[in-house]
């Protein structure tokens, strides 16, 4: 019964309290899992990145690029933030279907209704991989963004545009996990032969991405060994 109210429930997950979502992940139930948990780590990301465009508006010495930022907050409030939402609970919804349905085609002894349930899950299994792909493609942008925003935002707030970046890597790490295990499940399937490559194009570009954001964290830790010695330097 537990198992079909959460099939059948239309709230949306992200309208829950924070603990009560968090809660939702840790409870052992297929839904919400890891597709979702990859879209909210994109979207904290979004938020962060909308917080350092806002507070670095404000400032001054960074009047030079509003226009930068205004273009990252129309970005993340037009197209990626909604997206992320839609995809969070798309995934929560469509993987918890695949899971019901692979358990029905465990639990049956008849061999058409056997194929029909594992024909069923695997068309749903190749939405979820969909769903992913799109979050990993969500993160990509908004780690290009967090980037953008560490370099020209105000300073005071490096550390909101760092974890921002982190949480877009986490992000797309997450997806190309879900996806490259979701197309060894699908291996027999033309769709997986078909994605594979997409799979592989998109961790080559991560690895290139990873390379900028260590760039801004090894940057940030520098100016901080430098102003502690020079602070130890004058102390002396």
């Amino acid at each position: 019964m537990a198992q079909q109210e959460l099939i059948t429930n239309t709230s949306p997950l992200l309208s829950k309290p924070t603990t009560e979502l968090l809660s939702a992940f840790g409870a052992g139930n297929a839904s919400p899992g890891s597709g979702s948990a990859a879209a909210l780590m994109g979207l904290l990301s979004a938020k962060l990145i909308l917080t350092v465009c806002s507070k670095s508006a404000e400032k001054p010495e960074c009047k030079k690029d509003e226009k930068i930022f205004e273009y990252i907050s129309q970005q993340i409030k037009a197209e990626i933030e909604p997206k992320l939402q839609q995809l969070f609970e798309k995934d929560a919804h469509d993987f918890d279907r695949v899971v019901e349905l692979r358990r029905l085609r465990d639990q049956t002894t008849n061999t058409q209704e056997k194929s029909a349930y594992s024909r069923e899950s695997n068309d749903l299994l190749e939405k979820a991989t969909d769903y992913a792909f799109e979050v990993t493609e969500l993160c990509m942008k908004l780690i290009d963004h967090g980037v953008v925003i560490f370099e020209n935002g105000w300073h005071a707030v490096r550390g909101d545009s760092g974890a921002a970046i982190s949480s877009a890597v986490s992000g797309v790490m997450s997806g190309i996990f879900i996806i490259s295990l979701n197309l060894k499940s699908l291996k027999e399937r033309k769709y997986a032969h078909n994605k594979l490559e997409k799979c592989n194009n998109l961790y080559a570009s991560l690895q290139n991405k990873q390379t900028a954001a260590f760039k801004c964290v090894t940057s940030l830790n520098n100016e901080a060994i430098t102003a502690v010695q020079l602070e130890l330097g004058d102390g002396t």
